[in-house]
């Protein structure tokens, strides 16, 4: 991706993004540590199966790459260009959220790892707000996957193969982090990952297009109509263009001569 094109993505709709990043953050920690710390019903704790004991548990080796998927969670929806996009993201956020609570409200399951005396570093502050139920499904897993078929939606034709590789390797290293952690089972990650796919299945079952006809024209760089003056070939490509470093998001139509 070009430099220029990275920075416009960064910029575009920026107000939004950072509305949206209070908000998502807020409503999504205060349910999940609540749910997470005070179970409503008798917490269960599922038998490891043949994966998980040969994995094992190897906390401090595996716990920066578990941890490095809040990288991925909060620079990708960065690189959004346009006000759907975002709207688009938060609602699939919000569903597999939602339903994931529900299960956790019903289902509480505590996590796999055995105790350790005295965590010193990244894995001592893993512990430090970590939650000892909130398993299945997996939203570690959830939101890794989900994040990166956002990301793959939105700029997957402007990178190449060996970009979209690294990331799915990331991705792939966090998920067997979530497990050398014990921070899950097996079941949680692949319960994680086929909701994450089936949400973002559903949220993007429409065009963007569909989308276009809601954009706010009164709020500026949230969307809106332009018009332009009658123009062709250079001309009118040129108008598109300062529109678009303008606003984004921005619907343009041309007057007619």
């Amino acid at each position: 991706m070009p430099a220029g094109s990275f920075s416009s993505r960064l910029r575009a709709c920026w107000r939004l993004k950072a509305a949206l990043a209070v908000l998502v953050c807020f409503t999504f920690c205060v349910p999940y540590f609540l749910i997470g710390n005070f179970p409503i019903l008798p917490v269960r704790q599922l038998p490891l199966t043949r994966l998980d004991r040969a994995i094992g548990f190897h906390p401090y080796a595996w716990v920066w790459i578990y941890q490095s998927e809040y990288l991925i969670v909060n620079a990708i929806p960065w690189l959004a260009r346009r006000r759907e996009e975002l709207i688009r993201y938060v609602r699939g956020f919000a569903v597999l959220s939602l339903v994931s609570f529900i299960v956790f409200l019903l289902f509480p399951i505590r996590a796999p790892k055995p105790p350790v005396e005295n965590p010193t570093g990244m894995y001592w502050l893993l512990q430090l707000y970590d939650v000892p139920t909130n398993c299945l499904p997996s939203l570690h897993a959830g939101m890794v996957v989900f994040t990166l078929a956002f990301g793959n939606r939105i700029i997957g034709r402007e990178v190449g193969r060996g970009v979209k590789l690294l990331f799915a390797v990331w991705g792939g290293l966090i998920l067997y982090g979530t497990l050398a952690t014990k921070e899950h089972y097996v079941v949680d990650i692949v319960t994680g990952a086929l909701l994450a796919l089936i949400v973002d299945r559903i949220t993007w079952s429409r065009s963007l297009a569909e989308d276009t006809p809601q954009q706010r024209a009164d709020v500026p760089g949230f969307g809106g109509e332009v018009v332009i003056g009658p123009a062709d070939g250079k001309n009118f490509a040129g108008q598109i263009e300062q529109v678009g470093q303008k606003d984004s998001a921005a619907v343009v139509r041309t007057e007619k001569s």
